[in-house]
């Protein structure tokens, strides 16, 4: 049989496609924010206010909510060493840290990044029940994952239908999502929810990237708040886009206004602007504090390196569906002994590397309660 070799094959690919899927691009920014090559900055080591033991209720979730949790848990360290299937990029063991963190925030969704992409999602919601089962929950958790990025589910998650549609030209990374089967005789409405992982680094094409990924889910924003096409959601659908989004403050993070916004770049490509919430409004942003208190949103930190305290990760959601009654990135280091002991945690299970003080991603917590279509 007569086979094409493969670079002739590569070559025939790259001539069949619109040369506009390589065309890089620039997003356009704020009139405010100039474009500039991205360059590291001095690290300014933050200085946090320690949790008095009487603030510890920004723990406790409130009644009738849904808590959710997004947690870039740095490449495969929550799963043994001994286990296999980890991530090449895997240095660090966590394994006891995020059961113990786990336990104590108790969630009901869960978006994790940077799970090794070939992982059964069997095995990831293997970790959450074995670590809540402790606390003698008993339902049988879910997962579903795409690419690195994986929703964790006490509820039953729903992939048919609901994928994230991601054409393989250009380049756009692919996100996980699911509807959220929420239990029928206590909310009135399921969740639709996606788990993303934005390109890291600010490098042009980084840049150029990031904004793709926000294109296309907002183009599946607007496919779900208008009938046909792939994505049809009932009104008021409640939808949560959270993750690790990459925000720095070195480039002009111009995806995040798209994401709030429904401002799509690239229109040719990606369609028209969208209205992203139900009532013709933008996204809200949870943007919470470090254990509910003070100023301090980071979610990411790196006191080695050259570029200051972030709040990288996020959880955007439809505020016209969903109310925060509580939120927090959860920061253990700020807990006094006497609290660490009462929850069964250590002041270093948010450290990346106990040993060298090493940090990176916090657990970013909201609470949300559904809101009432009828007003009442």
């Amino acid at each position: 049989m007569f086979r094409i070799p493969l670079f002739l094959a590569f070559a025939w690919l790259l001539i069949a496609c619109n040369p506009a899927d390589f065309a890089p691009y620039l997003p356009p920014v704020p009139p405010t924010v100039a474009v500039v090559t991205p360059t590291p900055i001095a690290t300014e080591i933050p200085i946090l206010t320690p949790t008095p033991d009487a603030e510890l209720a920004f723990l406790d979730k409130p009644p009738d909510t849904l808590r959710v949790l997004s947690y870039n848990i740095n490449w495969d360290s929550i799963f043994p060493r001994e286990q296999g299937g980890n991530h090449a990029l895997r240095s660090y063991e966590r394994v006891d840290e995020f059961r113990r963190i786990v336990k104590t925030i108790d969630p009901d969704v869960v978006c994790l990044q940077e799970i090794n992409p070939n992982r059964k999602p069997q095995q990831v919601s293997d970790l959450l029940q074995e670590a809540l089962a402790e606390t003698g929950d008993e339902d049988t958790w879910q997962a579903i994952g795409r690419r690195d990025s994986f929703i964790v589910s006490r509820f039953d998650v729903m992939t048919e239908g609901y994928e994230l549609v991601t054409p393989n030209f250009p380049l756009e990374l692919a996100q996980a999502a699911a509807l959220v089967n929420l239990p029928d005789e206590q909310y009135d409405r399921d969740m639709y929810v996606l788990c993303a992982h934005f390109k890291a680094s600010g490098g042009y094409y980084d840049i150029i990237l990031r904004q793709r990924q926000a294109d296309v889910i907002m183009r599946q924003i607007g496919d779900a708040n208008t009938s046909g096409d792939n994505l049809d959601l009932p009104p008021d659908t409640p939808m949560l886009i959270m993750g690790d989004f990459n925000i720095y403050d070195t480039d002009p993070a111009y995806h995040l206004v798209t994401l709030l916004t429904g401002d799509v770049v690239d229109e040719e490509r990606y369609g028209p602007d969208v209205i992203p919430d139900w009532d013709g409004t933008d996204l809200a942003d949870a943007l919470p504090s470090h254990n509910g208190l003070g100023d301090e949103t980071y979610t990411w930190r790196d006191d080695s390196g050259p570029f200051n305290p972030g709040p990288l990760d996020r959880i955007i959601y439809t505020d016209s569906a969903l109310a925060i009654e509580n939120a927090f990135v959860f920061d253990t280091t700020l807990l006094s002994s006497d609290a660490l002991d009462a929850l069964g945690l250590q002041a270093e299970d948010v450290i990346l590397d106990s040993e060298t003080g090493e940090w990176d991603h916090l657990p970013l917590v909201v609470d949300f309660r559904l809101i009432d279509r009828r007003g009442d």
